[in-house]
């Protein structure tokens, strides 16, 4: 039996927060694909968890989507259709496109100093080629517009898809070259922000989102 390949839980994080973090990166990250069947065992010995943080963490990911319990089989990765993918993506350009309106209204200069400080950050990881990592700092990005942005109902719609986004930017990002230029999109879309030029902010997610789309569906429809 192949031993699962998941970094074990690091502390003083909450262990049932923890447990959560490690095996939703181990599915965004493709660690565990599609279809997976998550067996309890295998999990605790992977992650240094208990059964109980484990049972949890496919409970929240299973609320995530990340996760499908299908009957008498239990627990396994989702799977997710073009067509899914293609309507999460719809509705992601939407809901950012709103936030960063608001954001370009709301912002304070030392918000705009975080957003160009989470663009280098993009910049550094695309350099090494490090999906994980450029996974983990978007999601902060998306997370910093929404908390400037102060549309509450609009980000509780987005969080409901972000893990499933972030699965998509991983697979997205498997498209030969498609890291570099979204470091050029994403360059854009701060500008406009820093700007506060909403129009220009419109603009550039829109691209991005479009670009990122079919970059994922193109995987995807390969995959198939």
């Amino acid at each position: 039996m192949t031993k699962l390949r998941i970094e074990p839980i690091s502390k003083p994080k909450l262990v049932r927060d923890a447990t959560i973090e490690t095996i939703r990166h181990a599915i965004i990250n493709g660690v565990l694909p599609p279809g997976s069947r998550l067996i309890e065992r295998e999990l605790c010995e992977a992650t240094g968890a208990s059964r109980a943080s484990v049972r949890e963490a496919i409970r929240q990911l299973e609320a995530d989507r990340l996760v499908v319990v299908m009957a008498h089989k239990g627990p396994a990765v989702a799977r997710l259709t073009p067509t899914q993918a293609a309507e999460i993506y719809e509705l992601r350009a939407d809901l950012e496109v709103r936030l960063a309106r608001a954001f370009c209204e709301r912002a304070s200069e030392s918000d705009m100093d975080k957003l160009g400080a989470l663009l280098q950050e993009v910049v550094e990881a695309a350099s090494h080629s490090d999906k994980p990592a450029l996974v983990d700092i978007m999601g902060r990005f998306d997370e910093h517009i929404m908390a400037v942005s102060g549309l509450e109902v609009t980000s509780d719609m987005l969080r409901t898809l972000l893990a499933r986004i972030s699965w998509l930017r991983f697979v997205a990002m498997t498209q030969a070259g498609r890291i570099q230029r979204s470091v050029q999109e994403i360059r854009d879309i701060v500008h406009a922000l820093r700007e506060r030029d909403p129009d220009g902010a419109d603009r550039t997610i829109r691209f991005y989102v479009r670009n990122a789309a079919e970059a994922a569906l193109q995987q995807l429809k390969a995959a198939q």
